[in-house]
């Protein structure tokens, strides 16, 4: 992830909007400390902290993705590729439906793979409350549902691509293809 050009992005739109990283962090609702980590390049956000920073910034979020949306889309066609090896020996009538699958597969690979990075970031759990009267309890945050209902998914379609593969592979494959090259 080319986590320097949204880096540069935030910082160049800060500066020129005269604030500091505390004021955006602020109005992000984010801490000062890992905002400065994410505008020095040190760290990757989650979509949903990008978007809180753009919103602070007064910009969209596609400013600032731009070179993320160029960049998971490399990741993606690096994922492909690797499935489309493992998956070569596929009959000529299936070719259509594993292509399609292994587009599936390979998007979910990698949201997964940064939606699990938020999750270690950030953790599980988030403080919420649903008033200003109300207490603040722990709950489980949206993003964790999401890498669950993808994980199935992308558990589901892995499935129906080692199913597709011609008998006698099946074993070899499934265990190349779990792995990350």
């Amino acid at each position: 992830m080319k986590t320097k050009n949204i880096a540069s992005k935030m910082k160049e739109k800060r500066t020129a909007l005269g604030l500091t990283q505390l004021e955006i962090s602020t109005a992000a609702g984010i801490s000062s400390r890992y905002y400065g980590t994410i505008e020095n390049g040190k760290n990757s956000p989650s979509i949903e902290k990008l978007n809180l920073i753009a919103e602070a910034l007064g910009c969209s979020l596609h400013f600032l993705l731009n070179d993320r949306m160029d960049d998971m889309e490399s990741r993606v066609k690096e994922e492909e590729d690797r499935l489309k090896k493992i998956f070569a020996n596929v009959t000529k009538d299936k070719v259509d439906l594993v292509n399609g699958l292994i587009i599936q597969a390979a998007r979910l690979r990698i949201l997964l793979d940064d939606n699990w990075k938020d999750i270690v970031e950030n953790g599980e759990y988030e403080k919420f409350k649903q008033s200003e009267n109300q207490l603040a309890y722990d709950r489980k945050r949206p993003i964790v549902e999401n890498y669950d209902n993808r994980d199935k998914t992308y558990q589901s379609i892995i499935k129906q691509l080692t199913e597709l593969l011609p008998s006698g592979t099946k074993q070899d494959k499934k265990s190349k293809l779990l792995k990350r090259a």
